[in-house]
């Protein structure tokens, strides 16, 4: 998250100093104050007020905005971990009364006597980490905070063998460092192999959950494997950062968040049917359905953004209209919340010489040349208030940089409406039943990011106003439609990455198919146009460009 290079002398005065402290409490977002952690040794930030994308020094809160803190602004409403003032979710769940010493030692019971994870973990341990996240199976109805709480565990007992495990077999041997990530840069001989109740691994994982709950995840990742909250917590850590505002979409949504495409859409459908079995078990177990659908009233259903047109989405995940919904935190759709602290104008930015500079480049005859256009990209962004706005007006310019740049790749140059050869692709998950494929559709590539699969085509119609399952070519034909879906995508899946370095961007996007060595090609290609178009608005790139 090193994105902002800022230097200060060391007479810096206390005049700029003060400066950076107001900045810093009142607009400044997570990619700058990472770059200001480089300068806690001059003293010129308090410790009390710095940014690390929900990766808080132990006693702070996480705001609902992502900076790290004390007092109502950082512990009250939308609070995201840490030591949170705010009440439980609107249901008020008690985990504690959820999670039972019969649920969790039916589970951890199944463990062989001999396993050492069978004397580590504990119900009170976990009990007392949840303590640190609030929202963490209180969101939502009671049953959606059950079907949560058994998502956790059902994953929990896949990844630990019903807690025999307290590390992953072999896990030494294997290599878990992205030495791409400068942030979290890997310490010699430390292994950031699977620990803990998800298996916590890799570098760029260790080194925030460390700096949220309060060890030294980079020097010291075997406190995973060794303090049981401290397990419980980076376990805790890692859901609220990356499963939590998925679990709307179904329990298959959460497999994808935690193991992508290792194992969905046919990868790997063994573990698959042993996670789904698990989840249906503990559902039983707690007396509720395994589905979400239709679990909350039209007016307030969950979709994680995917929200009817002229609904909002609220900062909890959930669709609904009214100052809950549309007001503080909103995420998307007609939000009454005003753009990004920092006042900037995407349409001063995107200007019609940026755009054209762009699109100039893509051959006549090509389709996507008289379809694209700069007024339909702004018309769309008026439906994203936060897109390029929130954080500096640095920051702006980069995720600004950030979107075109995966788009120009995409597309092209804006050549291409359609994926080359998409009818003849399978884009279809047959095992999401939340949004089912409809014969003879095909949810390949369309719009500036090449939006594919049924379940984005069904959540981006939901949100948008179109039946993204039974009129996919929409995506391909209105143009207006087309930016949206794109940054409704954005928004979704990449907006808040945005933080961690242009490489983040690329492993939300494209995952494993381009991180990690699977295609440099492609990765050096969208580093290029990035820091191409960081160069065009004034702004430097910042770090961690690479996945």
């Amino acid at each position: 998250m090193e994105n902002y290079e800022l230097r200060l002398e060391v007479n810096a005065t206390p005049y700029i100093l003060s400066f950076l402290m107001k900045m810093l409490a009142f607009s400044m977002r997570k990619r700058f104050l990472a770059a200001l952690l480089a300068l806690v040794l001059t003293g010129a930030l308090p410790e009390s007020a710095f940014g690390q994308d929900c990766g808080c020094a132990a006693g702070l809160c996480c705001s609902q905005f992502g900076y790290c803190g004390s007092g109502n602004d950082y512990c009250g409403t939308g609070c995201r971990e840490g030591p949170c003032n705010a009440s439980p979710g609107p249901n008020g769940a008690s985990v504690a009364d959820i999670v039972t010493d019969a649920f969790f030692n039916g589970i951890i019971g199944q463990a062989a006597a001999s396993c050492a994870g069978k004397s580590f973990y504990t119900r009170a341990a976990f009990i007392q980490a949840v303590g640190s996240y609030s929202q963490f199976g209180t969101t939502g109805s009671t049953d959606d905070s059950k079907r949560e709480i058994a998502a956790f565990f059902a994953h929990a007992t896949h990844e630990t063998g019903h807690f025999c495990h307290k590390e992953e077999i072999d896990g030494p041997s294997k290599d878990y460092c992205d030495e791409n990530n400068t942030q979290y840069p890997c310490v010699q001989d430390k292994g950031y192999y699977g620990r803990g109740p998800l298996q916590l691994s890799w570098n760029y994982n260790y080194g925030p959950a460390g700096q949220s709950i309060g060890f030294d995840g980079l020097n010291n990742p075997d406190i995973v494997a060794s303090d049981v909250v401290v397990s419980f917590k980076a376990a805790l850590w890692f859901w609220m950062n990356n499963v939590h505002s998925v679990i709307g979409q179904g329990f298959g949504a959460t497999i994808r968040a935690i193991n992508g495409q290792l194992e969905c859409n046919g990868a790997n459908p063994g573990t698959v049917t042993a996670r789904v079995g698990y989840y249906t078990d503990y559902c039983n177990q707690l007396g509720v359905a395994p589905v979400l659908t239709g679990a909350l009233p039209e007016s307030a259903f969950g979709q994680n953004c995917g929200c009817a047109a002229g609904l909002c989405c609220s900062q909890y995940g959930y669709c609904g209209s009214g100052n809950d919904y549309c007001g503080k935190g909103c995420r998307e759709g007609p939000c009454y919340a005003p753009p990004g602290p920092n006042g900037a104008s995407v349409a001063d930015i995107v200007t019609n010489a940026f755009f054209n500079r762009i699109i100039g480049q893509a051959a006549a005859s090509c389709a996507g040349k008289s379809f694209y256009t700069r007024e339909a990209f702004i018309q769309a962004v008026g439906s994203y208030s936060r897109f390029g706005t929130t954080g500096s007006t640095d920051d702006s310019k980069r995720e600004i940089a950030a979107f075109f740049a995966h788009a120009t790749h995409e597309t092209g140059h804006f050549c291409y409406k359609e994926e080359i050869g998409g009818p003849s692709k399978d884009y279809c998950d047959k095992k999401n039943t939340q949004y089912r494929c409809v014969q003879g559709k095909g949810y390949y590539g369309r719009g500036p990011l090449q939006l594919s699969w049924n379940y984005n085509y069904g959540p981006a119609g939901q949100s948008i106003g179109f039946d993204g399952l039974n009129n996919p070519d929409i995506v391909a034909s209105n143009v207006v439609v087309s930016f949206k879906a794109a940054l409704w995508f954005w928004m979704n899946n990449v907006h808040s990455v945005i933080g961690q370095g242009f490489g983040a961007t690329i492993r939300a996007i494209n995952g494993q198919l381009e991180c990690n060595g699977a295609n440099p090609g492609t990765v050096t290609a969208r580093v290029g146009y990035y820091r191409d178009y960081c160069n065009q608005l004034g702004v430097a790139p910042g770090d961690n460009l690479r996945c």
